[in-house]
């Protein structure tokens, strides 16, 4: 592996680099050509230089470079291990599709072959080759566990495919000699490329990337280009262009690779076979899921008769409901079971809200445990804008460890009057209850199931559903994230993470009742008509009986608040009469409409105080093959082979 500077000198210039960052943000290449810039170690000293960079290569009738590289670098008085070779095998090709190909973005190869490395100075000369991310190859040069240091040469041997462009009337190697990429300056360069044939016209280039400046000499010597160039500074290179006529390379292409980068279109084939296919899975998942909401969600149900339904017992036959069968309930006038409103709230639709928590305080003031006192407004504002909201005062009556609560109801007297408070703001209980809040929903989800109503937290069923759907998202994802970057099949695979979303969004619908659950569900129905009933026929239960106070935690979980309190409205019974003033007082005149108001206020308020949580802490340039000729848009960088170098 390269140490550790080096990684972080390229990865620190790689995103230095805007391009570069938007490259590996969409997963592209660095194209070919481009400068290479960071790939030399940090630690490089500034003594270190190439003393001499020569080349001799041969072109071959497919199309194909024969290269032998002999490198003097000097390490100076760093003790280094060896030298770091970078070459340009691939890169976006920017030209005409290949022909017979059809249109689109291609990928053009140069792939590297017959790699030796030979130290004639005595060095260590084993080497390893690598295949880069930025679609390039490294020769690592040397041993890792000796150093060397002062001059040294290595004579690099390899052969580059594909690196003939194809034109009209000539064909040409375009090729970087040097690469751009060697943070240390480059005393002398020569080049002598040789052909099958004799070539018809060069050029040449020198300098940074893009650079269009000539270099020192290039001529024609029988067979051969040679080319010099003398005082490279860093990221400095040499790039030739040379032309032969056609019919000197017998096959000019036939060592090229092009690969076509795939499409959505190509990943996510929409033919009929893929669609059929596609319908079959989304049928089979959606319809996998139903199925699996269908056997798990149903809630169960005693056998028999309409009594049976709503009174049966343990042990009495039963059976998942059907599904679009009769609800059944009976008439009820007082809370059946003597079930308590957040109890009542959790059974009705299997979850412990924070509203549910809001009513079990009014039934606790309710029932003398607590005192409720509404506190008006330091500043009511102008014409009712801009004021403060008011607050609220909950004052302890009753011990909380009385035995007639049951263990929900005691666990939030004692996470409201924690440290031995007998009275607490409702606003300050903001950021300092969330936590509690969690543990009295959780009392009541065990309660429930103490109960005989839910064979399994209904939390805890969702929650394992949603575990199951993220596990399917994920591994749909990383499904079709494999179909579509090799096979067409995309459309189909994508089925599987919509399976998972669906699976996240319906788990809530497989927590299931017990019979005796049902059974006490469909009491609850028959209660809760209660509170939707004709208004005289609330209005003479409520007269006779008296249960405004006892009940409005029951309107409280139902929302029918509002509605209750106006069914006391018109019979002008006095606060005392209505059980008000111990439980509750307010600085305001007495009025039943004004009085559900502010229970609705004081459920808004306690509801967002007692969520509330603590607020959180607080290489390269650019281009690629293009395909164009060198003599025309020529520049140093570009054209195949190139990379860069440097110590390790």
């Amino acid at each position: 592996m390269r140490n550790s500077s080096q990684f972080f000198r390229r990865w620190f210039l790689a995103v230095a680099t805007l391009v570069a960052l938007v490259a590996v943000a969409f997963g592209t290449v660095t194209p070919a050509g481009a400068s290479p810039r960071g790939w030399a170690t940090v630690g490089q000293s500034s003594s270190e230089s190439v003393r001499s960079f020569g080349v001799e290569a041969r072109v071959n009738d497919d199309g194909s470079i024969d290269v032998t590289e002999t490198i003097v670098y000097d390490f100076g008085s760093r003790q280094a291990h060896g030298i770091e070779r970078y070459v340009t095998t691939s890169g976006v090709w920017t030209g005409e599709p290949p022909e017979g190909e059809k249109d689109g973005d291609y990928i053009r190869r140069t792939p590297i072959s017959d790699v030796d490395v030979e130290s004639t100075s005595g060095a260590p000369d084993q080497y390893e080759v690598f295949d880069e991310e930025d679609f390039n190859t490294l020769i690592r040069v040397g041993d890792p566990d000796r150093t060397v240091s002062g001059e040294q040469t290595y004579v690099v041997t390899y052969r580059l495919g594909g690196v003939i462009n194809v034109f009209e009337g000539h064909d040409e190697l375009y090729y970087n000699v040097t690469g751009n990429g060697w943070n240390v300056s480059i005393a002398d360069v020569s080049l002598t490329v040789a052909f099958p044939g004799e070539p018809n016209r060069v050029a040449c280039y020198a300098g940074r990337f893009e650079s269009r400046l000539n270099c020192e000499s290039i001529t024609i010597d029988g067979d051969a280009a040679v080319a010099t160039q003398r005082r490279l500074a860093p990221n400095e290179g040499l790039t030739v262009v040379v032309a032969v006529p056609k019919g000197v390379l017998g096959d000019p292409l036939g060592s090229a690779v092009f690969e076509r980068k795939r499409t959505i279109g190509d990943s996510f084939a929409t033919d009929a076979p893929h669609l059929a296919v596609t319908g079959l899975a989304l049928a089979g998942g959606v319809g996998g899921v139903a199925m699996l909401g269908y056997r798990k969600g149903r809630d169960r149900h005693f056998l028999g008769d309409q009594i049976d339904y709503v009174f049966g017992e343990e042990g009495h036959d039963e059976a998942p409901r059907k599904l679009f069968a009769k609800q059944h309930h009976t008439v009820e006038f007082v809370p059946p079971g003597d079930i308590r409103p957040g109890h009542l709230g959790t059974l009705w639709d299997e979850e412990a809200h924070h509203l549910d928590v809001s009513a079990m305080i009014v039934d606790l003031a309710v029932r003398g445990y607590l005192r409720i006192d509404e506190i008006a407004p330091e500043s009511k504002g102008f014409l009712g804008f801009g004021g403060d909201s008011g607050d609220y005062q909950l004052v302890l009556l009753k011990p909380v460890h009385s035995p007639e609560l049951l263990p929900a109801e005691q666990l939030l007297l004692e996470s409201l009057f924690a440290g031995d408070k007998d009275a607490v703001l409702l606003s300050g209980l903001k950021t300092k209850f969330a936590d509690k809040l969690k543990l009295v929903q959780s009392r009541l989800y065990d309660d429930v199931v103490e109960a005989g109503w839910f064979p399994t937290r209904p939390d805890k069923v969702r929650e394992s559903y949603v575990g199951l759907g993220v596990l399917v998202l994920v591994l749909g994802g990383l499904l079709t994230w494999l179909a579509a970057r090799y096979t067409s099949w995309a459309l189909p695979a994508l089925v599987v993470p919509l399976v998972g979303i669906v699976l996240i969004a319906t788990a809530k619908y497989f927590p299931h009742r017990t019979a005796k659950g049902s059974a006490m569900l469909s009491r609850v129905r028959g209660f809760k008509e209660l509170f939707d009933a004709g208004e005289s026929e609330r209005m003479a239960y409520a007269e006779q009986h008296n249960v405004f106070a006892q009940y409005l935690p029951y309107a409280i979980v139902f929302g029918a608040t509002e509605r209750w309190a106006k069914t006391f409205q018109d019979l002008g019974l006095t606060p005392q009469q209505m059980g008000l003033g111990v439980w509750y007082t307010s600085p305001y005149a007495y009025d039943p409409i004004r009085f559900a108001w502010a229970m609705n206020s004081f459920t808004t308020h306690s509801t967002g105080s007692l969520a509330a949580a603590a607020p959180s802490a607080a290489s390269s340039g650019s281009g690629g093959w293009s395909g164009g000729s060198g003599f025309s848009g020529g520049f140093s960088g570009g054209g195949f082979g190139g990379g860069g170098g440097g110590s390790w």
